[in-house]
C-alpha cells in the first residue's frame, strides 16, 4: 500500500484533529468515500471523521464521542460553535473554511417504509458493514496514518475497479434499506468507471420498485451529479436496465421504441435523447434540458401514410418538463430556463444565411438569455447531419453582432413617464403599445438616437 497523502486542502484541518484527539485521548478516523478519493488521486470532498474514545467506557460517553471532540476542536482553535445533531450522535464543524462532520461508529435499525434510521452507537467492523459499498467502507486512522479494512475487500475492489456492497451477506436488504444507494451505486460507477459487481447488480434490480419510499429531491441531487458527468447516457441506460428509470423518470423511459423519421434520426427517440444529452456540455441546465427535449413526441407521434411526425413536440416537451421538474422540487428559476430552452430548441433550426441583422436580434429577442444554450441544444439535436453547419454560422453570427453591441436594445430607453408627457396622456395600455413600437424600432437599428424613436413615435401616433 503506497504512503497516505492528505490532500493539500484539507492538510491542516488534518493536522487540527489528529494534535486534539492525541492531546485529549480520542481515536479519530477519516472513513468514507475520503478514503477511497485519497487512493484514487482523485479531488476529495465531505470530510467525515469517526471519533472513539480510548478507553472502555459506557456506551452513552460512546455516542457523544464525536460531538464532545467537536466542542473541545472549537474551543481550542477559537471555532464557531458546532451544529449538532443529538439523535445521530453528529456534529458539523466549520474548520479552515471547510465543513468537517464528526460521528459516531453506528449500526443502523430501518423501518420498512423509510430510509430514515434510528442509531445505535456500535464497533468500527459493524459500522462498516453497514456502508453502501467496499470501496467506501476504508477507515484513515489518523493516530497513525494506517488503514483499516473491515470488509477484507475495500483495498483490492479499489485495485479491481469494482462495486461491491460492504456486506456481502446481506446485499439484498442493503438496497431495500436505502434503495437512494442504487442510483449511487450508478453514479459512481460512471464517475469511476468501475464495474458493478454481478451479485451487487442483480440485488439493485431487485429492490428498485422501493425507489418510492426516498423522497424526489435527494433523487434531484443524485441525477444532477450524474448529469455534469462525462457520458451520463451511460447512467440512465443502466437505470433502465435495473428498472429504476420507469419509477423515477417514466417520461424518458416511454420514449423507447417510438420510431423516427428515418432521413433524420437512425434511433428511436429515447435512444437519439441519450446521443444528444451526450452532446452537451457538463452543466446541470442544458444536460437537463438535452435530456427532456423530446419528452413530448409520444404525444404528438403521427403516421400517416409511412410519414412519421410529431407537430409541436417542442411545445409539448416544455409543458412534460415543467411537471418533472416540479415534481424533483427544482427552483423555479431553473424550471424556468429548461422550458425556455427545450421550447425555443427548433427555432435555430429555421435559420438561413439570408436572415437579416434585424431577423438575427427578433431571434434573440425570442430566446431570451437562454439563447447560447438555445443553440446549443438545437446543434447538439443535429449531431452527424450537415445542417449543423448553419447553426454554428447562426451562433457566429450572434457572437458578431454582440461583440459590435448591435445584438441587444437598450432597455426602457423611453420611461413610461416621459411618454406620458410626451403625449399629454394619463397612465394606460396604451403605454406598453408605444413600447413596443420603440422595441421594434430599436430591433431594426440598434443603434437609432433617443431623439430619432421620440421624432418617429410622434409622426407615428399623433
Amino acid at each position: 500500500m503506497k504512503n497516505i497523502v492528505i490532500p493539500d486542502k484539507y492538510k491542516s484541518i488534518v493536522d487540527k484533529i489528529t494534535v486534539t484527539a492525541n492531546e485529549y485521548n480520542f481515536d479519530v478516523y477519516i472513513v468514507g468515500g475520503f478514503v477511497r478519493d485519497i487512493i484514487l488521486n482523485r479531488q476529495s470532498k465531505d470530510l467525515d471523521i469517526m471519533v472513539c474514545l480510548k478507553n472502555n467506557d459506557n456506551d452513552e460517553n460512546k455516542r457523544f464521542a464525536g460531538i464532545n471532540f467537536s466542542k473541545i476542536l472549537s474551543k481550542k482553535y477559537n471555532l464557531s460553535s458546532p451544529v449538532i445533531f443529538e439523535r445521530f450522535g453528529t456534529a458539523k464543524l466549520i474548520v479552515d473554511n471547510e465543513e468537517v462532520e464528526f460521528v459516531m461508529p453506528r449500526k443502523e435499525c430501518y423501518n420498512l417504509n423509510s430510509r430514515n434510521p434510528d442509531t445505535q452507537v456500535t464497533s468500527l467492523q459493524q459500522d462498516a458493514l453497514r456502508r453502501d459499498f467496499t470501496i467506501n467502507a476504508l477507515f484513515l486512522k489518523l493516530n497513525d496514518n494506517t488503514i483499516l479494512d473491515f470488509t477484507s475487500n475495500g483495498l483490492s475492489d479499489i485495485e479491481k475497479k469494482i462495486i461491491r456492497v460492504a456486506d456481502a451477506q446481506n446485499s439484498k436488504i442493503i438496497f431495500e434499506q436505502d434503495p437512494l444507494r442504487i442510483l449511487r451505486a450508478i453514479k459512481q460507477h460512471l464517475q469511476l468507471g468501475f464495474t458493478i459487481e454481478q451479485d451487487t447488480y442483480n440485488s439493485m434490480k431487485l429492490s428498485s420498485k422501493r425507489i418510492n419510499i426516498v423522497s424526489y429531491e435527494r433523487i434531484r441531487d443524485e441525477i444532477n451529479k450524474i448529469l455534469v458527468e462525462n457520458e451520463p447516457s451511460k447512467a440512465f441506460l443502466m437505470m433502465d436496465d435495473v428498472g429504476l428509470l420507469e419509477e423515477i423518470l417514466p417520461e424518458i423511459s416511454n420514449l423507447k421504441n417510438i420510431k423516427q423519421p428515418g432521413r433524420y434520426h437512425i434511433d428511436d427517440v429515447f435512444i437519439h435523447s441519450l446521443k444528444v444529452l451526450d452532446r452537451t456540455k457538463n452543466d446541470v441546465v442544458i444536460r437537463m434540458s438535452a435530456l427532456l427535449h423530446d419528452t413530448g413526441k409520444r404525444v404528438t407521434f403521427k403516421n400517416e401514410n409511412n410519414k412519421i411526425s410529431f407537430h409541436n413536440h417542442d411545445v409539448e416537451s416544455s409543458k412534460i418538463a415543467e411537471i418533472v421538474l416540479k415534481r424533483f422540487k427544482y427552483s423555479k428559476d431553473f424550471t424556468q430556463k429548461v422550458s425556455s430552452i427545450i421550447r425555443n430548441h427548433m427555432y435555430p433550426k429555421s435559420y438561413s444565411s439570408v436572415w437579416s441583422d434585424t431577423d438575427i436580434r427578433r431571434f434573440v429577442k425570442r430566446c431570451g438569455k437562454e439563447v447560447d444554450l438555445i443553440i446549443e441544444l438545437s446543434k447538439a439535436d443535429f449531431g452527424r447531419y450537415s445542417n449543423v453547419k448553419n447553426i454554428e454560422e447562426l451562433l457566429s453570427r450572434v457572437k458578431d453582432l454582440e461583440s459590435k453591441k448591435m445584438l441587444y436594445t437598450k432597455h426602457n430607453l423611453i420611461p413610461g413617464r416621459e411618454i406620458m408627457k410626451i403625449f399629454n396622456k394619463p397612465q394606460g395600455k396604451w403605454i406598453q403599445d408605444i413600447k413596443d413600437k420603440i422595441e421594434a424600432m430599436q430591433i431594426e437599428n440598434p443603434s437609432i438616437s433617443k431623439e430619432d424613436i421620440i421624432k418617429n413615435i410622434k409622426a407615428k401616433c399623433l
